[in-house]
C-alpha cells in the first residue's frame, strides 16, 4: 500500500533542468521596474539601438493575477481566464521575453578594430554603474572572455577600462570631489577581476570549455564573481580553428572511402569520427544552453575572406572624398555592404545582429600629384592616422528578409553605421 502510494506521488513529480528553472523564474519575475519595457543590454547607445532593431525589447502583454494558472506558449506567459475570477485586487504583470543577444563582429582584414571594440564592451560590462554618487555607466557584471587567438592584451584592457573611468570623471561638475588615483586603481582591480579568461587551443578544446563553463561559474569557491550575473560570453575569434578543422574533416572523409556506409554512420552516431558540421553544431548548441542558464549575451568575432562579400557596396564607395568628419559622420544610403558568413552552418543563422568593422582608410593621392604637394599633405594624413578612426556597420547579408520596420529603423540609425576611435589612451565611441 505504502509502496503504491509512493509510486503514485513520484509519478506526479516533474523533472526540470536548472536552465529551465532559471528561464521560468526570469520570465515570471522580470527584473527592474514594472513600467520599464526596454533594456540597455550593452551599455553602448549606438549598439543598443541596433540591437533594439533586430531584437526588440520586451513589451507588456497583459496584466493577470497571482491566483492565475500560468502556462507557457512559446515565449509568452499566459493564464486561464477562468481562473481570474475574484482576484481583481492582485495584479500580476506578464511580459513577452526577447531572445538574448548574439552579435557577430567581422572584418575583412586584421587590425580592423574588432578586439578594441571587445575591450570596450568588456570594460563597460565589468565597471560599476556608480561610484560614490558619480555615474560611471557600467553594468557591474561578469564577462567570460574566450581568447582562441591567444592575443588578449591584459594591459590594453586595463588602459581601455581606465580611460572610460577618467572620461566619466571629467564629465562631472567642478564642485564634485573626484576619486584619487588610489581609488581609481581600486575600482580597476575590483572590476577587472570579474573578467574570466580561457584560452582553448582547438575547436574540441573550445567545446570542452563550453561544456564545463557553467560548472565553473556556479562554483563559488573558484572565483569572486558569485554575486554578479554573467553579462557576456566573448569568443575572439570563432574562426581561429576553421582551417585546421577543415583539414581534419577532409582527412576523415578520405579515410571513409571504401568502408561500409552502416559502419561509417555508426561511428558518426557514437561520435567516434570527426565531422566538421557536427562539431560546429555542437558549439552552437552549447552556447544556447549557456544562454538559457545565465541569460547572457554572446559576442564573437570572425574574419571575412575575399570573395565572400559584395565589394560594390563597401563603405568607401559612399565617401569618395576621403574619411568623414570626426564628430559628424554622414548619413549613408539605404544599401548596406553585405558579407556572407565565413563559418559553416549553423553559425550563419546564429547571430541576431551582424556587424562589420574596418579601419578608415586614408584617401589615396590624386593622379599626377607632385612631390611638393604630397609633402604638404603629409601632416594632415598623419593626423588622420593618429586619430585611430574605425567604422562599423550592419552587415547587409540577408537584407531581403528584413521587414519594412527594420529597414526604416536601420535607416534612421545613420544607415546602420557608427564610428569608434582607438588611440594609445583608450577607446572612444562617437555619439
Amino acid at each position: 500500500m505504502a509502496a503504491n502510494f509512493g509510486a503514485t506521488l513520484l509519478s506526479e513529480v516533474k523533472e526540470e533542468g536548472l536552465d529551465e528553472l532559471l528561464h521560468d523564474l526570469r520570465n515570471i519575475c522580470p527584473a527592474g521596474s514594472e513600467d520599464s519595457i526596454s533594456e540597455d543590454r550593452l551599455g553602448v547607445k549606438e549598439l543598443d539601438g541596433l540591437l533594439d532593431v533586430f531584437t526588440p525589447g520586451p513589451t507588456v502583454q497583459q496584466r493577470l493575477h497571482q491566483s492565475s494558472t500560468i502556462q507557457r506558449e512559446g515565449d509568452i506567459l499566459q493564464s486561464d481566464p477562468d481562473d481570474n475570477e475574484g482576484a481583481e485586487d492582485q495584479p500580476y504583470l506578464v511580459r513577452v521575453t526577447r531572445p538574448d543577444p548574439v552579435i557577430e563582429i567581422s572584418s575583412t582584414s586584421s587590425g580592423a578594430g574588432k578586439s578594441q571594440l571587445l575591450y570596450y564592451l568588456t570594460a563597460i560590462a565589468v565597471l560599476p554603474s556608480t561610484y560614490d554618487g558619480i555615474d560611471i555607466g557600467g553594468k557591474g557584471t561578469t564577462v567570460v572572455f574566450i581568447d582562441t587567438d591567444g592575443r588578449l592584451d591584459a594591459d590594453r584592457l586595463k588602459t581601455v577600462t581606465q580611460s572610460i573611468l577618467q572620461q566619466r570623471f571629467k564629465e562631472q561638475p567642478e564642485d564634485i570631489q573626484l576619486p584619487s588615483q588610489v581609488d581609481l586603481d581600486s575600482i580597476l582591480i575590483a572590476s577587472l577581476q570579474h573578467v574570466h579568461i580561457f584560452r582553448p587551443q582547438s575547436s574540441s578544446s573550445l567545446l570542452a570549455t563550453l561544456h564545463t563553463l557553467d560548472t565553473y561559474l556556479l562554483d563559488t569557491t573558484r572565483h569572486h564573481s558569485s554575486t554578479r550575473p554573467l553579462h557576456t560570453i566573448i569568443i575572439d575569434s570563432a574562426s581561429s580553428f576553421i582551417w585546421q578543422d577543415r583539414l581534419r574533416d577532409e582527412v576523415s572523409r578520405i579515410e571513409e572511402i571504401g568502408r561500409p556506409p552502416a559502419e561509417v554512420e555508426f561511428e558518426r552516431e557514437q561520435k567516434q569520427s570527426f565531422y566538421l558540421s557536427d562539431l560546429y553544431a555542437e558549439l552552437i548548441k552549447e552556447l544556447k544552453r549557456l544562454q538559457r542558464i545565465f541569460s547572457c549575451s554572446v559576442i564573437y568575432t570572425t574574419m571575412l575572406w575575399s570573395g565572400k562579400g559584395n565589394s560594390s557596396q563597401h563603405p568607401q564607395s559612399y565617401h569618395p572624398s576621403g574619411p568623414f568628419d570626426l564628430y559628424n559622420p554622414p548619413v549613408v544610403s539605404n544599401k548596406t555592404p553585405a558579407f556572407r558568413s565565413s563559418l559553416p552552418p549553423p553559425w550563419g543563422s546564429f547571430p541576431l545582429l551582424r556587424l562589420v568593422v574596418q579601419r578608415d582608410p586614408v584617401r589615396p593621392f590624386a593622379p599626377g600629384v607632385t612631390v611638393r604637394e604630397a609633402e604638404g599633405d603629409a601632416g594632415k594624413r598623419q593626423e588622420i592616422v593618429a586619430q585611430g578612426k574605425f567604422s562599423g556597420w550592419v552587415n547587409g547579408w540577408g537584407r531581403e528578409e528584413w521587414s519594412r520596420r527594420m529597414e526604416d529603423a536601420v535607416e534612421k540609425l545613420n544607415g546602420g553605421m557608427f564610428a569608434f576611435y582607438s588611440s594609445r589612451d583608450g577607446v572612444y565611441i562617437s555619439p
